[in-house]
C-alpha cells in the first residue's frame, strides 16, 4: 500500500515546574526534571495511524511513551530530567508498524524555562532487498565485493567466496533515487575494481517491501581479423645518375594486394634508412636531388612494396651510389 507524501507537523511544548518544598525553615530545592508537554497534529490524515510514540534518548538512557492519536491530534506528557536530549517521535498503526518518524532532534530540557520544538515527520524508511544476480557475467568467480549507491549514500556489500549468493537487505527512506551497483575482487581498491556502474532511477514507496535484483550490463563485441602477409621485395633495382640527379628505378610487384611503393636511403651507416618518399601503384622509379651539404660521398638506396593497408613489405637488395 502507497501512503500520501503530506509531512506530518509535531509542536512541542516544554513547561518546567519548580518542586517547592513546604517546610518551616522555607529552603527550596532545585527541580532534577520537568514535565515535557507534546502536542501534535497529523496534517496528512491517515486512518492507520493510531498511536504516537514519543522516544529521548541520552547515552543508554531512554524516556519513552506512547500516547492515542485522536482525529489526527495527540497530547502526550514525559516527566523528563533536566539536560539534553534526542528526540524521536514514531506514528504506528495498530500491528505497531511505524509509518511515519520524525529526524531525531536534540532537545534541551531546562530549568525554570519552556522551550517550544517543531518537528516534520517524514514517511518511515521502506525494506529494500538487493540481489546481484551474476549467473551470465563472465568476471562471476571473481566478484566477491560490491558497492552499493542510492545517491551519496554508499553500502559495501561483502561474501567469502563465489559460490555465496551475492545479496543485502536495506532500510531506505521512501522517494526517488540514483542507484548504482560496482563490483570488486578482493578490495575496495580501485585496481580491483572489476568495471564501471551505471546509474539508474528507481523508486521506493512508502511502507514498502521492494525486491530488486540487479545485474551487470554487458554488450556484444564483434571481433573481424584478416591475414596479410608481406609483400615481396622488389627486384631490379637500379640507381643511376650524376651528383645533381639521382635516378632509382625497379621491377613492378605483381600482386593484388599492391598499393604503392617506398624509397629509403641511408647516408650514414650509422644511422637508419629514411624515407625519401612514396610512389603509387605502377610507378617504378623516382628522381632523387641529394643535398650536398647533408649526404656524404656515398647513398645507399632500398625499395619496398606497400599493401593496400598499409603494411610495409620486404626490402629489396641495398643499391650503393657513388659519385
Amino acid at each position: 500500500m502507497r501512503r500520501s507524501n503530506g509531512n506530518v507537523l509535531l509542536l512541542l511544548f516544554t513547561s518546567s515546574a519548580l518542586l517547592l518544598s513546604a517546610c518551616q525553615t522555607g529552603a527550596v530545592l532545585p527541580a532534577t526534571s520537568a514535565p515535557l508537554t507534546v502536542l501534535g497534529t497529523v496534517d496528512a490524515a491517515s486512518a492507520d495511524i493510531v498511536a504516537a510514540q514519543i522516544v529521548l534518548k541520552r547515552g543508554k538512557h531512554v524516556v519513552e511513551a506512547t500516547v492515542p492519536v485522536h482525529q489526527s491530534e495527540f497530547q502526550g506528557v514525559l516527566q523528563v530530567p533536566l539536560g539534553q536530549w534526542e528526540l524521536t517521535v514514531y506514528l504506528v498503526d495498530a500491528e505497531g508498524k511505524v509509518l511515519y518518524q520524525s529526524k531525531p532532534q536534540s532537545t534541551e530540557i531546562s530549568y525554570g524555562t519552556g522551550s517550544t520544538v517543531e518537528l516534520v515527520l517524514r514517511p518511515a524508511a521502506s525494506t529494500v532487498h538487493i540481489t546481484l544476480d551474476l549467473d551470465n557475467y563472465i568476471f562471476r568467480n571473481l566478484a566477491l565485493r560490491a558497492r552499493i549507491y542510492f545517491n551519496d549514500q554508499l553500502y559495501e556489500v561483502v561474501r567469502p567466496n563465489a559460490e555465496t549468493p551475492f545479496e543485502t537487505q536495506l532500510e531506505i527512506s521512501p522517494g526517488s533515487y540514483e542507484f548504482k551497483v560496482e563490483l570488486y575482487t578482493e578490495s575496495f581498491h580501485i585496481g580491483n575494481r572489476l568495471g564501471p556502474g551505471i546509474w539508474q532511477v528507481i523508486h521506493i514507496g512508502e511502507n514498502e517491501e521492494l525486491f530488486l535484483t540487479w545485474k551487470p550490463e554487458s554488450e556484444e563485441l564483434v571481433i573481424t581479423g584478416r591475414v596479410e602477409t608481406l609483400l615481396p621485395a622488389p627486384t631490379g633495382v637500379t640507381v643511376t645518375g650524376d651528383s645533381s640527379q639521382i635516378e632509382i628505378s625497379w621491377e613492378p610487384v605483381n600482386h593484388w594486394n599492391l598499393q604503392g611503393y617506398i624509397v629509403l636511403a641511408q647516408t650514414n651507416p650509422l644511422e637508419r634508412f629514411q624515407v625519401l618518399t612514396s610512389s603509387s601503384h605502377g610507378i617504378t622509379s623516382i628522381i632523387h636531388a641529394p643535398d650536398s651539404e647533408s649526404f656524404s660521398s656515398t647513398v645507399t638506396y632500398v625499395v619496398a612494396a606497400v599493401s593496400r593497408y598499409g603494411l610495409v613489405g620486404y626490402y629489396s637488395e641495398p643499391r650503393v651510389w657513388s659519385p
